[in-house]
């Protein structure tokens, strides 16, 4: 191999090094330690710490005492890249209509590898609401309303290992089918209480252009104000916005 050659292949692989970094930060981690990062890419510590130190200062990482967080630049970017979303700004209109007919949370969920991806949110009127920050969070689909969307219609796979968050959860493969096969019927999903003990959810399937599924659209609150009875009623909504 060339000195070239040998050049270029340290820079992709600092490059996906730095991805793989940024990429390990979630709603459980939000800081992380140079011992942390070195494991997590089976590195040494001191080209874990060069390579924070590198995405620090140009703003992709800040310091938090000893550990790291995600850095001021990632929000510039998050921004722009929601803006700029074709499906964020299709159903704005459609999720703030929602909003204001529902009063509660509503979401737009997109495929992200195996999980799902929330793009945008309008929080509840309600003091008492289930606006927890969803944007930017990950989420295993299924346990929620927009998953079980977005895998009944088949924008992504469903999930060999279903994870148990409540006694609700379903876990079982067979009931999940039977499950995503009602969700085709009825036009849109339901989830109570199966990632969060008194939450609710409901969820529709948008479309693109070609007829494929590219978003679920989704309104979610505490069970008290939307109990399950309530529900196919805000499932059309959704579907209908």
């Amino acid at each position: 191999m060339t000195q070239p050659d040998v050049a270029a292949a340290a820079t992709y692989q600092s490059a996906e090094r730095a991805l793989a970094l940024l990429s390990s930060f979630d709603e459980s981690r939000t800081e992380i330690g140079v011992t942390e990062m070195a494991e997590s890419l089976g590195v040494h510590k001191s080209t874990a710490s060069r390579l924070a130190a590198a995405l620090e200062r140009a703003g992709f990482l800040a310091r938090s005492g000893r550990r790291y967080r995600l850095g001021a630049e990632l929000i510039r970017l998050g921004t722009l890249a929601a803006g700029s979303f074709d499906v964020v700004a299709r159903l704005q209109g459609a999720m703030e209509k929602l909003a204001a007919r529902t009063g509660e949370t509503v979401n737009l969920a997109v495929p992200s590898g195996d999980g799902i991806l929330n793009v945008a949110e309008i929080p509840s009127s309600y003091i008492l609401s289930c606006s927890a920050g969803w944007t930017g969070r990950r989420t295993k689909p299924h346990a929620v309303a927009n998953g079980k969307v977005l895998m009944a219609y088949r924008a992504i796979a469903v999930p060999h290992d279903l994870e148990r968050y409540t006694a609700r959860t379903i876990t079982s493969p067979a009931e999940l089918r039977a499950e995503l096969a009602a969700v085709r019927r009825n036009g849109y999903a339901t989830a109570v209480g199966e990632l969060e003990e008194g939450l609710a959810a409901v969820a529709a399937p948008v479309f693109g252009a070609g007829g494929a599924c590219v978003a679920a659209l989704s309104v979610s609150g505490p069970v008290s104000r939307m109990p399950p009875e309530a529900l196919p009623a805000l499932g059309r909504l959704c579907a209908d916005p």
